[in-house]
């Protein structure tokens, strides 16, 4: 006694689709602004500097050379 398989319906194949992405972006993004909200409380010169000139090139620079830092650390370790 087989059941008869239903289609998900359109809109819940897109809602859990963007559920998924939504989901994707924010494990992305959550890392780097929390890497930037630490450089700016941890480096205060960094922050007078977005302060001072409203350009976050600096904390984009600050959160680059952090990352390859770890990076270089963590291929030191193998």
């Amino acid at each position: 006694m087989d059941r008869p398989r239903i289609r998900p319906s359109r809109t819940r194949r897109w809602t859990s689709r963007a559920i998924l992405t939504l989901g994707a972006l924010v494990l992305s993004v959550t890392p780097v602004v929390s890497l930037g909200a630490w450089l700016v409380m941890s480096d205060p010169a960094v922050a007078a500097d977005v302060a001072a000139e409203g350009d976050l090139w600096p904390i984009v620079r600050a959160i680059v050379e952090t990352i390859g830092d770890a990076v270089r650390d963590l291929l030191a370790m193998f």
